[in-house]
């Protein structure tokens, strides 16, 4: 099954989301082009590819495979300011509109409408993807703001129950419920916050959310080294100790996430722990080539 034409990564702070976009994009460009988007205006993932961007697709002049990798940024503002322009076609009346006070009074009556504006761009580039047979990947906000942006479309749907926003609300809200055009990847590492905060965010996805396309993927998940009797003999020795214990939590919790995230019918995506000063090429080609089999690409 081809993977879903928008990939929106998130999960708690910490657990690498812009590193697993990066990596994420990288696997993808190998078979088709990849505009990777960035939500928070930060570009961590576009640094990590050698890419800059100001608002604008952006592509890197690196090689034949970066030519098909393009970035941009978004921001609730900027969105917000495009909708009204595309909405009220004269530009002398929509600049009116912008700057009067009295619209300042609707937009801070309806917080979440610079958030619903931004997942209905979402919904246009990946329309405009499947046009153009590429993909998206987001590099979203953590979990929480995601669960919040996320639930956005069906609030508005409450708040309008007519006319365009209502409109635009529902084809929002069967943007994300459709596994073919939108996906959740959903990052945490082997700790026990980290798994909780995960299977709460899969739950609320899928109940409140209605979304269905949700994977899990498991952030430094170390390779089995100690053996008990290693570990016992290794005991004598603090300095080792202490990184042999290390090591052998993150792997009993590598596992105790991989049950847990199993029982709750949620596909898993495992990425290494990777021994490294800094995240660099070799490294993020790794990662790629670990997502890759999971996206239902070949290397």
């Amino acid at each position: 099954m081809p993977p879903p034409r928008l990939i929106f990564i998130t999960g708690k702070g910490g657990t690498g989301k812009s590193t697993a976009a990066a990596a994420t994009a990288l696997a993808l460009v190998r078979h088709r082009p990849v505009l990777l988007v960035d939500l928070e205006q930060r570009q961590s993932a576009a640094r990590l590819l050698g890419l800059a961007s100001d608002g604008a697709e952006t592509t890197p002049p690196r090689d034949e495979l970066s030519a098909d990798l393009t970035a941009m940024t978004l921001s609730p503002r900027a969105e917000l300011e495009a909708f009204i322009t595309r909405t009220v076609p004269l530009a002398a009346i929509s600049r009116r509109m912008l700057k009067s006070r009295t619209f300042g009074y609707v937009t801070a009556a309806l917080p979440g409408l610079e958030a619903f504006l931004m997942l209905e761009r979402l919904r246009l580039l990946a329309g405009q993807a499947a046009l153009e047979d590429r993909f998206v990947v987001i590099d979203a906000p953590a979990t929480g703001h995601a669960l919040e942006l996320l639930a956005v479309a069906r609030s508005l749907k409450q708040l309008a129950p007519t006319g365009t926003l209502n409109r635009l609300a529902h084809a929002v809200d069967q943007f994300i419920c459709d596994g073919n055009r939108f996906g959740v990847l959903l990052m945490l590492t082997p700790a026990e916050l980290a798994l909780r905060e995960a299977l709460a965010a899969v739950s609320t996805m899928r109940s409140e959310g209605g979304i269905t396309a949700v994977t899990a993927a498991i952030n430094c998940v170390p390779a089995a080294l100690f053996t008990v009797a290693e570990m016992m003999k290794v005991e004598a020795i603090p300095e080792h100790a202490t990184l042999a214990r290390r090591r052998r939590d993150l792997a009993h919790g590598a596992s105790r996430a991989r049950r847990e995230l199993d029982r709750a019918g949620v596909p898993i995506i495992e990425l290494p722990l990777i021994f490294a000063e800094g995240l660099n090429s070799v490294a993020l080609e790794r990662l790629s080539l670990t997502i890759a089999p999971a996206l239902g690409l070949d290397h």
